[in-house]
């Protein structure tokens, strides 16, 4: 348990509790390295775990995952393994947050048909430049196994969909930053301010993280 919280800096937006994971205390694997305060990935075999999270999950009373993220490539359609980059996943893939060729794409697994549900919008972070992600998922309250998803770009909704019928599949294993399912999903680029929060954040809290990212200053 104390090793657990060593892990975190915490950061007080209202009345949230915010968990901000400290880059430095990352596992990295394959090559994975932090420089300068960031989380630095090849886009090949690098990536990163975050201790102490293998019960995160999509489940009441929702959750948010965010991350400041600075590509090395705009999307490239159809060339090579850059047509696609992951920020956050979950071992065992019931769920994906990443970039896909021309789109932001939000895919989350059924426990029961073990498909995949996505949502996707077209505001893209651009290469060489930071821009702040955060990914929100909140059942909704008056209807069975449905979900709100919503996805914020440098603090602004840029897409929120709800899905009915979906009953999300937990996943074992702690949470990885820029892997994916491995292969083409492996993000090329710098992550910071990553931030989980087992809760659905607000609009107004989803922007005070994007402004004291690195995006927002």
């Amino acid at each position: 348990m104390k090793k657990f919280f060593a892990l975190l800096s915490a950061a007080v937006l209202g009345n949230v509790f915010a968990v901000e994971y400290d880059v430095k205390q990352l596992t990295l694997c394959e090559g994975a390295a932090v420089e300068n305060g960031v989380l630095v990935l090849d886009g090949k075999k690098a990536y990163a775990t975050i201790p102490g999270t293998e019960d995160v999950a999509i489940a009441a009373p929702g959750v948010t995952f965010s991350c400041a993220v600075k590509p090395k490539f705009d999307a490239r359609k159809g060339k090579d393994g850059e047509i696609m980059d992951s920020y956050f996943s979950k071992k065992g893939a019931p769920f994906t947050l990443c970039r896909w060729a021309g789109i932001l794409s939000a895919r989350v697994m059924d426990a029961g048909t073990k498909k995949y549900h996505v949502e996707r919008c077209w505001a893209l972070p651009k290469a060489g430049e930071w821009t702040h992600l955060a990914f929100v998922f909140e059942p909704a309250i008056d209807k069975g196994n449905a979900w709100i998803q919503r996805i914020y770009v440098n603090g602004k909704l840029v897409h929120e969909k709800t899905a009915e019928g979906l009953s999300p599949a937990a996943g074992k294993g702690p949470v990885e930053l820029g892997k994916g399912w491995g292969g083409p999903w492996m993000f090329t680029g710098e992550m910071a301010d990553i931030v989980i929060e087992r809760k659905a954040l607000t609009a107004a809290e989803a922007a005070a993280l994007s402004a004291k990212s690195r995006a927002g200053k």
